[in-house]
């Protein structure tokens, strides 16, 4: 089977994660950031004396301080490593499989970064895996700390959501609309772009056909999970290209739903991909509205500055300009439109006996 190395964040931190999955190994490597070359060796440093695994949810704590790479052992993950642990597994059913080193930590943490690994895949009946963590190597050295390696299988039969492929993907019409679902136990397909750049393995499909090119707002909002949003057009899933994305609507106040706004073509099939940030998973709430941009409320205030509000897509930045004769335009500013209504103040309005002024939802 081929390798695979994908690019993980796991909230609120972020931190890098790849994987090499063979068909009876896998590896997966997590970084810390002391070395102490003076260590005991783990009892697991080698192959050889791998630690067995057995059950179905487990979680099991080890080192790799001290630990050594043999000689022809591989770079787990692409990287050079050098100081790699081990353990195995056997799958008792034909299943999904999820191993993360959550929880992981060092003797030399840097604050406010969080890095471990997770990987997930289909594991097959009687298949005996290797699991080997091992220390990023910078190249000073790899890095060592304590280990929590967590491991979680689910038998089949697993219900997946009936959209879980692109193939399923369920019809959406009309301007404007709403739908719920639930993208627990979806899965990625192989092909499947990384919706807005993140990696998230609980992807669902939904497809909507623009009945008009009036700019829409696609949101997640109501979704009790950190969402990930892509918008595309193709015709199938390794062949596709996106319109737009998003992740967070509002990261700064915890907002982790998502949003996009994007005027559409006349007649145009868009596919809609809801995934969760590093596999997270719940019940969906899916909103196709129609967006209409309205400035209102002007007031003029007592030192001269005018100002307004602003109604729009939320979570979307707008443009605002200013012109006197209707001809020219100048830029005067931008709004985040954080919840669908924002306030903006001109304070350069007091240079001009009258001044008009229009919004653009910036792409």
């Amino acid at each position: 089977m081929p390798d695979r190395r994908l690019l993980f964040r796991a909230a609120p931190f972020a931190y890098f994660a790849y994987f090499a999955v063979c068909q009876a190994s896998l590896f997966a490597f997590f970084a810390f950031f002391a070395v102490n070359s003076f260590a005991q060796t783990p009892p697991n440093d080698q192959f050889n004396n791998r630690f067995i695994l057995s059950g179905t949810n487990i979680s099991v704590t080890g080192s790799n301080i001290g630990a050594t790479k043999q000689n022809r052992e591989p770079d787990h993950a692409g990287n050079v490593g050098g100081a790699s642990v081990w353990w195995s597994w056997t799958a008792p059913t034909n299943g999904d499989l999820t191993i993360t080193t959550d929880g992981s930590t060092n003797t030399d943490q840097v604050p406010g970064l969080f890095v471990t690994s997770r990987v997930r895949f289909q594991a097959i009946k009687g298949t005996n895996y290797q699991i080997a963590v091992d220390g990023f190597n910078d190249g000073t050295g790899a890095d060592t700390g304590s280990i929590t390696l967590n491991l979680v299988f689910i038998s089949e039969p697993i219900l997946r959501p009936p959209n879980d492929s692109f193939t399923n993907r369920i019809s959406l019409s009309g301007a404007s609309t709403t739908t719920n679902g639930s993208n627990v136990e979806a899965t990625r397909e192989p092909g499947e772009p990384l919706h807005a750049d993140q990696m998230g393995d609980t992807s669902v499909w939904w497809s909507w056909t623009a009945p008009a090119n009036d700019p829409v707002t696609i949101t997640t909002a109501g979704s009790d999970f950190d969402t990930l949003l892509a918008v595309y057009t193709g015709p199938s899933v390794s062949n596709l290209t996106v319109v737009a994305s998003n992740d967070d609507t509002d990261p700064t106040n915890g907002v982790l739903t998502s949003s996009v706004s994007f005027t559409p073509a006349t007649g145009q099939n868009y596919g809609i991909a809801v995934d969760g940030f590093d596999g997270a998973s719940g019940l969906i709430s899916l909103r196709i509205a129609t967006v209409t941009t309205r400035l209102s409320a002007p007031l003029l205030l007592p030192d001269g500055t005018f100002q307004f509000d602003l109604n729009g897509a939320p979570g979307q930045i707008y443009e605002i300009d200013a012109t006197t004769d209707f001809i020219t335009w100048i830029a005067v500013g931008a709004i985040t439109n954080t919840t669908g209504t924002g306030t903006f103040s001109d304070l350069t309005a007091t240079n001009f006996g009258q001044r008009f002024y229009r919004a653009l939802l910036k792409p």
